[in-house]
Formats: structure tokens, C-alpha cells, sequence
């Protein structure tokens, strides 16, 4: 059976549906399988679905329109893998879970305690300065000439880099030493990197100010919250006055019975600003930071003289 077929026209009718403000009802399992099917294929969500909301005319323009971001060969291995991951879903067994254990007890202890945690040099200079290479070339930025770090850019929103499809990228998503430590904080290596985003945060000006850099959390507060790690990879170094990730050490610990007097995720993110102290997690370029989703985060206001340049790094249960 070809699963990936099946899933494709099932893809978009959901999101032409819901487009078209009709009512859709999502099979079991949905969101998930969503999850899974883009990170086999390579696909952004974000510009996955800016497509499909905004350019897409049919399902077979869909299947074009992967077939000229990915390449056949890709597509073609793509449709191999999830095909075979769809027929396995079917028969997955019980097996006790298989992971690599690499974190000391002192890590392991940090990261229960406080919900997140920073791994030292978890990335190569190399691959660091690749990645920040390829953010200046996207966003046409010269990093001697600060006038350019400022220019508005279709792919820019705020300090996020709709970014996705790039080779550098790619070693960093399926660095062998990132997804051992996933892995053993997951407790197991069934997992699958997500196609994450890439960050450029600019030194604050008296023109350009960090917009929506309150502390949040980035969680669907209507369906159930699962257990997810979030996480980065700094591409260079980040002091404290560099913007870095600030966090609430601990907040995860309390989150289940915090949250539930609050009827909204308004009144809820309102009340954490207002009582809630974050701290900031400084770091070398190649650590990897990684957080719980339930500890409200955001980036750092930009007080030094350079800019900060992450990539975003997730995987996805399989």
C-alpha cells in the first residue's frame, strides 16, 4: 500500500477544508502522522503550509511542488521511509526502549531539577559558521557592515528565519551527537529531526527594538500537553548581553497545577509575566540548549555590538 498517497490527498483535503472554513473532523492520530509525514520529506511547516494556504491550486500542484523543493531522488527515499514507518505502526510491538546514555548524573540531575539544560560543543565551529554563512547570504547581510543587519526581508518575522531548505542546515538536523542526547532525555532513538527554522537577532537600536520577546510558551493549550523538548543550537557565542534564551528554571515541576485556575492561555501568560522571574542561559558557539515545553521561554534583548545567530532544532516521536 502506498501510504504516502493515501496521506497526501488526505493532507490536503483536510487543509483545503479548513481553508475554506468548512468543518473538518481529523482522524485519529492526525496531527501526529502531519508531524511525521513533513519531517520524512523535509518540509518546513511554515512554509509547507504558507503554500498550501496561499499558492496551492490542487493536489497534484502539492505533489509539484515537493517534487521541485526535494528533488525526485529524495522524494522517492522520502516515500520508501514513511511508507514503511505507516506499515510498521500497524504492528509495532512493546519492545523495552533502546537509547544511548552519554549524560552524567550531574546533567541528567540538572535537567529534572530545572527543565533545561545546556550541552557544551555539542556542534562543530565548522558547521556553526557554515549555517551563520548561509542566514547573511539569505537575509543579504554583510556582518562588518551593520547597516545591512537591519533590512526587512520576506523570510524575517521578527527573529525568525523562515529558512528551511539548506544543506548546513541539514548536518546540524541530523547531527549524530544532537540526536543522542534527544535520545536519552526521549529514552528512546525511535525519532526523527524536525525541519526546523534558523534565529537572527540584531543588537536593539533606537529604530529596531526586539518585538515579541515576552516570555511564552509555544503549546497548544486546547488539546493535551504531552511531554516535548525543545531546543537550539548556538552558532556563535552569546554572553548575557548577546539576547540569549532566557528561561524559568524549575517552572515544569509546577505547570500541571499552575495552569489550571486560568481559563485562557491569555490569562494564564499574563499572571506568569507578572509573577515569574526568567534567567538567562549564556553560551559557546556549538552548545546545544535544550527545554522543557512546559517552561516558559523567550529570547534575550540584544544590548552587544553583534548580532546572535541560532538554528532551531527539534525531533518527532516515531
Amino acid at each position: 500500500m502506498n501510504h504516502h498517497e493515501e496521506f497526501i490527498s488526505l493532507f490536503y483535503e483536510m487543509h483545503k477544508n479548513k481553508k475554506l472554513g468548512n468543518e473538518i473532523n481529523l482522524p485519529p492520530g492526525f496531527e501526529n502522522t502531519e508531524t511525521v509525514w513533513m519531517n520524512f520529506y523535509g518540509l518546513g511547516k511554515f512554509e509547507t503550509l504558507s503554500f498550501m494556504y496561499m499558492e496551492c491550486r490542487d493536489v497534484e500542484h502539492f505533489r509539484q511542488w515537493i517534487t521541485d523543493l526535494k528533488g525526485n531522488a529524495f522524494v522517492e527515499q522520502a516515500t520508501l521511509r514513511f511508507n514503511s514507518w505507516s506499515t510498521d505502526q500497524q504492528t509495532k510491538s512493546s519492545k523495552a526502549p533502546v537509547y544511548p546514555k552519554t549524560l552524567s548524573e550531574e546533567q541528567l540531575q540538572f535537567w529534572e531539577t530545572f527543565g533545561y539544560i545546556r550541552i557544551p560543543g555539542a556542534v562543530e565551529s565548522s558547521i556553526c559558521n557554515q549555517v551563520r554563512q548561509q542566514i547573511c547570504e539569505h537575509l543579504n547581510i554583510e556582518i562588518d557592515q551593520p547597516q545591512t543587519w537591519y533590512q526587512k526581508h520576506p523570510d524575517l518575522q521578527g527573529i525568525m528565519v523562515q529558512l528551511y531548505q539548506n544543506e548546513q542546515m541539514e548536518k546540524v538536523r541530523y547531527h549524530p551527537r544532537i540526536k543522542e542526547i534527544f535520545a536519552e532525555l526521549y529514552q528512546t532513538d525511535q525519532l526523527i529531526p524536525t525541519t526546523e527554522k534558523v534565529g537572527f537577532n540584531p543588537p536593539e537600536t533606537d529604530e529596531w527594538k526586539l518585538r515579541n520577546g515576552s516570555l511564552h510558551w509555544d503549546i497548544n493549550f486546547e488539546a493535551p500537553i504531552g511531554f516535548h523538548i525543545q531546543g537550539l543550537v548556538y552558532l556563535d557565542e552569546v554572553p548575557q548581553e548577546r539576547g540569549p534564551l532566557m528561561v524559568v528554571p524549575g517552572f515544569h515541576l509546577r505547570f500541571k497545577d499552575w495552569i489550571k485556575p486560568f481559563a485562557s492561555l491569555e490569562k494564564a501568560q499574563e499572571y506568569m509575566l507578572a509573577t515569574e522571574t526568567s534567567s538567562p542561559v549564556s553560551g559557546q558557539r556549538g552548545d546545544l540548549i535544550l527545554w522543557q515545553n512546559t517552561i516558559p521561554h523567550s529570547a534575550g534583548r540584544n544590548q552587544s555590538t553583534l548580532p546572535r545567530f541560532v538554528q532551531y532544532v527539534s525531533f518527532a516521536k516515531l
